[in-house]
């Protein structure tokens, strides 16, 4: 059998084998709070992204409550993404204030108490866009975050642009929310479709083959993966010569791998999200394809990998976040303060929901509190700031967010690899981190907003 070539291909794959696995933590209730009413005050961080004043500051009243309105997947086959993006989102507020609180336990950013509502997407592009629309006209949000669902997002620049308000998007992936559904008042700290397939193009093409088939999920996620996907392997020589888009409730695969199979593809490369995911894995298994071609898909959560990679050791592939491998201040508060929040290491996006508060963060101050979106697109606009994953930079542009992208090894599947009782999920050798800006991501915007891409130029 050829080694499985493992990939992250857009918001990773495997979003639902958390719920064939036993995991640490419950699923979220259908509205969640992404900060406790009593959030523990914390020691100032080693790394706060503000000086410290050379002298006491004299006290001043805080300002207007500023609320937050969180679009997430707190339900459904994405419920425990969202747990992640929740938990890092709350740890980035707290690092960001450094940890300093009002009576109700809210952390103050600019000197405004933040307040976080969450609402539950339910993996619905209508819902969350009412849900959207409800937070700006009935609970009075000024900013909202999230979703994990690309198909969300996509239906939530809509809603940005209607009410002239910031939409940070993480974890969702699809490029689409930065290029063709661009408009001034969306950003992004997760990484794009094109982060995703770059870094290990180049890998695959020069050791595995310059023919690929796709086989993927014939929504917003899947389509923004195949485009990603034909532009980073052709830039290496390569080539999709074979796309198979499936519809998302498929649950027999047998006739798309056979499609790939006798396609004449070196590589076969998948896009897939939800519990199909394991049935997918089955049937390539079973129609021996692993046998014919070398198959490439994610590294996803700490969870899955007992699951789903037990015949994938000494494989190297992309991984978004893993929590043993960023080597910083921002890391190391994240990690430790997961550790005694949740009793766990941080997962897969729990670093993108820390890395989009100290965005926003970093953004109030510089307009000293005021969230309203033309304000913000100023402060945000090639911000540079400094996140659990290392730098990160928010291009004026297309305000994708570039970042560091892994490529590991996996090289075991025990979550107590030390044999001390507690999973620390240590599964990777790093064979190689690139740095924020050298992935040279497409700035793929259409007019109107076209030009706007000669104002990435650095």
């Amino acid at each position: 059998m050829k080694k499985l070539t493992t990939i992250l291909s857009v918001l990773v794959l495997l979003s639902m084998l958390l719920a064939a696995c036993t995991t640490p933590t419950a699923e979220p209730t259908a509205e969640p709070t992404a900060v406790p009413t009593e959030a523990p005050v914390v020691e100032q961080p080693t790394a706060v992204p503000t000086e410290a004043p050379t002298e006491a500051p004299t006290e001043v009243p805080l300002g207007e409550v500023l609320k937050i309105g969180q679009i997430t997947s707190a339900s459904g086959a994405m419920a425990l993404y969202s747990l992640q993006q929740q938990r890092g989102f709350q740890i980035g507020l707290e690092y960001a204030s450094g940890g300093k609180q009002d009576a109700e336990g809210r952390y103050i950013i600019a000197n405004r108490p933040v307040e976080v509502i969450v609402k539950d997407d339910e993996l619905t592009p209508d819902k969350g866009v009412a849900l959207a629309r409800e937070l700006i006209e009935k609970d009075g949000v000024e900013i909202l975050q999230g979703p994990v669902s690309s198909a969300v997002a996509v239906a939530l620049t809509t809603v940005a642009l209607e009410n002239k308000m910031i939409l940070m998007i993480d974890p969702a992936a699809s490029a689409f929310t930065t290029g063709a559904n661009f408009n001034p008042y969306v950003f992004r700290t997760s990484r794009t479709s094109y982060d995703d397939t770059l870094v290990i193009a180049k890998y695959l093409v020069e050791n595995v083959s310059t023919k690929f088939a796709h086989i993927y999920i014939d929504n917003a996620f899947g389509q923004g993966s195949n485009v990603a996907l034909e532009f980073a392997v052709g830039k290496y020589g390569g080539e999709v010569i074979a796309p198979v888009p499936a519809p998302a409730e498929t649950t027999d695969y047998t006739a798309y791998i056979q499609q790939a199979m006798d396609s004449g593809a070196g590589c076969l490369f998948l896009t897939w999200s939800g519990i199909g995911y394991v049935t997918l894995f089955q049937q390539l298994t079973d129609m021996g394809t692993l046998d014919q071609m070398t198959v490439s898909t994610g590294f996803g959560d700490n969870a899955s990998f007992a699951a789903v990679y037990s015949n994938a050791l000494g494989t190297v592939g992309l991984n978004v976040y893993h929590y043993t491998i960023p080597e910083n201040a921002v890391n190391d508060y994240l990690v430790k303060r997961h550790l005694e929040l949740f009793n766990e290491p941080p997962d897969l996006f729990t670093a993108g929901g820390m890395a989009s508060a100290i965005a926003l963060a970093a953004a109030l101050e510089k307009t000293a509190g005021d969230a309203t979106g033309d304000a913000m697109i100023l402060a945000l606009e090639g911000l540079q700031f400094e996140g659990p994953k290392g730098t990160y930079y928010i291009r004026p542009g297309d305000h994708v967010c570039e970042q560091p992208m892994n490529v590991l090894k996996l090289v075991n599947v025990n979550p107590d690899s030390d044999g001390d009782g507690v999973n620390d999920y240590k599964f990777f050798e790093k064979i190689y981190v690139s740095a924020f800006d050298e992935l040279d991501i497409p700035c793929t915007l259409v007019d109107p907003y076209a030009t706007r891409c000669e104002m990435n130029e650095k």
